[in-house]
């Protein structure tokens, strides 16, 4: 994401997600829906879980640059990365795959809507802390999990 300024733009910001989120979305839509169920490792979370995982760190990227965006100030999670993941793992245990995947969709609408109503400005402020939390959340999340929606790859 660079413009002649090397400061990225809400717009770049925004090709760069959709990018990221068609592939991670394509790969996810591509697994047979049993696979979902499959976990990822011994002790590992299955892929809905996975998947619960990414929705859940989408809508707290909308919570925080919603507090950004009134407040000017960058924030951070109230609880440790840990027990938000751990939460997330469990809410997915008892939801159908098409929950998992109408709440990924629609996690991934909000993410992109409240992006979309940041400024070019507001998304460099702070030495850039929008956008390394966009694209920690978003595209840059999507490539640390791409491997685990390789079929190939699952050990039952």
């Amino acid at each position: 994401m660079s413009t002649t300024t090397d400061e990225p733009t809400v717009r770049e910001a925004l090709d760069r997600m959709d990018r990221g989120w068609a592939e991670f979305r394509r790969r996810v839509h591509d697994l047979p829906g049993e696979q979902l169920g499959v976990r990822l490792g011994e002790g590992a979370w299955t892929r809905k879980q996975m998947l619960g995982h990414i929705s859940t760190w989408h809508d707290l990227t909308v919570d925080r640059l919603s507090r950004f965006a009134e407040s000017d100030e960058p924030n951070g999670t109230e609880e440790h990365e840990d027990v938000i993941n751990a939460r997330a793992a469990h809410a997915a245990e008892g939801r159908t795959t098409g929950e998992i995947l109408m709440n990924l969709d629609d996690s991934f609408r909000r993410l992109r809507r409240e992006v979309s109503r940041l400024s070019d400005a507001q998304l460099v402020a702070h030495d850039n802390w929008a956008v390394a939390i966009i694209a920690g959340n978003s595209f840059g999340h999507y490539a640390d999990h791409v491997a685990d929606l390789d079929a190939s790859a699952t050990r039952k």
